[in-house]
C-alpha cells in the first residue's frame, strides 16, 4: 500500500481536482489565486506521492489518465461531505458571534493580521476581533493573565504555563532601495553587502545576533549606522534611502509597492512565529478557527513571495 503521509494534503488534492476540471495549470492558477509554477510542482508532488501518472500532454491540454478520474470522482464527494460539516458548523451560534482578543508582536500587527482579519471577517462578520501591539514576552504575560485569548509571537520565547504553535518560518531577504545595484542580483550574500549600510534590528532581537554570527564566520564586521526595534521600521528607513536591511519576507512584502526591492537573502536567519495560548485550558473553537485563517494565510504569503522573487 502506498504511504501517504510524506506530503499529500488536502490543499494538493484541491489544486489536483482544479487542474482536471480547467484541463490547463494556468486556468488553475488564476482560479485559485496562485502561481503557476506553484500548480505545476503540486501536481508533480502528487504524482510522486501516489507513484502514479496523473495527466498525459496533448497539444497543450493537461488530459487526465483513468486513474486521475477515479481520484477526481473520489475526492469532490470527500470534499463536497467536508463541506457540508463545515457548513453545519458554522451555522451553530456559538461560532458566529462572540470575540477575539489578540496580541501580536508588531510585525504581524502590521503585515500578518490586517489581511488575515480581513478574511476571517468575511466568514464570521459577527464577530469582534481587538489586537494588542506588543513585545513577544508582554503579550504572552497578557495571554497568562488572561487579558488576551492568544497571542502572536516571535521564536524562540517561552513561558510557565503556555504552549505554543507554530505558524510558519519565513525565508529571510535583503530589502534595498528601489533601483539599488544589489536588486539586480538572484541572491544576496554577505559578501555583497558588507560594504553596504546594514540598518539592523536592535540587540534585544536575536536576528541581530544571528546576522553578527553571518559576517564574523565570513570574515567581516558590519557597517552600522543605524539600527531599530521594529521590522517595520528597518524597511521604512530603506524606503529612504539609508541603508539595507535584512528581515522576514512577510513583513518585507508589504512595502515591496513602496520604493524597494526584495531579494532572496542566502542564510538562514532562524525566523520563527507562533500562536501562544494557556496551557492548562483549551481555547474557544472560534479562536481555534482564527488561528488556523493565520496558518492558511501565512502558507499564501510564503508562497506569494517566493513567486515574486523568481
Amino acid at each position: 500500500m502506498t504511504d501517504m503521509s510524506n506530503g499529500l494534503n488536502f490543499r494538493q488534492l484541491e489544486i489536483f481536482n482544479s487542474v482536471v476540471e480547467e484541463g490547463s495549470t494556468t486556468k488553475s492558477a488564476i482560479r485559485l489565486g496562485m502561481s503557476q509554477p506553484a500548480v505545476s510542482r503540486n501536481v508533480t508532488q502528487l504524482e510522486k506521492d501516489l507513484g502514479l501518472d496523473l495527466f498525459n500532454r496533448e497539444g497543450g491540454r493537461l488530459v487526465p489518465t483513468e486513474a486521475a478520474l477515479r481520484l477526481h470522482a473520489a475526492t469532490k464527494k470527500a470534499f463536497d461531505g467536508i463541506e457540508d460539516v463545515v457548513n453545519s458548523a458554522r451555522n451553530k451560534e456559538s461560532l458566529t458571534t462572540g470575540q477575539i482578543q489578540i496580541a501580536a508582536v508588531p510585525s504581524l500587527s502590521l503585515s500578518l493580521l490586517p489581511h488575515a482579519i480581513k478574511r476571517f471577517l468575511d466568514d464570521y462578520p459577527d464577530v469582534k476581533v481587538t489586537v494588542e501591539t506588543r513585545t513577544s514576552r508582554s503579550a504572552m504575560e497578557m495571554v497568562a493573565d488572561h487579558r488576551v485569548d492568544a497571542a502572536l509571537v516571535s521564536m524562540p520565547i517561552t513561558h510557565p504555563g503556555l504552549k505554543t504553535e507554530s505558524l510558519g518560518t519565513p525565508r529571510a531577504v535583503c530589502v534595498v532601495p528601489d533601483g539599488h545595484p544589489l536588486g539586480k542580483k538572484e541572491v544576496i550574500t554577505i559578501e555583497d553587502i558588507k560594504d553596504e549600510n546594514l540598518i539592523p534590528m536592535s540587540r534585544a532581537h536575536h536576528s541581530r545576533h544571528r546576522l553578527e554570527e553571518l559576517f564574523s564566520a565570513a570574515g567581516y564586521i558590519p557597517k552600522v549606522r543605524l539600527e531599530t526595534s521594529t521590522i517595520e521600521m528597518a524597511c521604512v528607513l530603506v524606503e529612504e534611502g539609508l541603508g539595507i536591511t535584512i528581515v522576514n519576507e512577510i513583513t518585507a512584502e508589504r512595502h515591496r509597492r513602496l520604493g524597494v526591492q526584495i531579494r532572496p537573502f542566502k542564510y538562514d536567519m532562524k525566523y520563527d512565529y507562533a500562536f501562544a495560548y494557556p496551557a492548562s485550558q483549551p481555547i474557544s473553537e472560534l479562536t481555534r478557527i482564527f488561528a488556523t485563517h493565520l496558518k492558511n494565510h501565512v502558507a499564501y504569503l510564503m508562497e506569494q513571495s517566493a513567486s515574486s522573487s523568481v
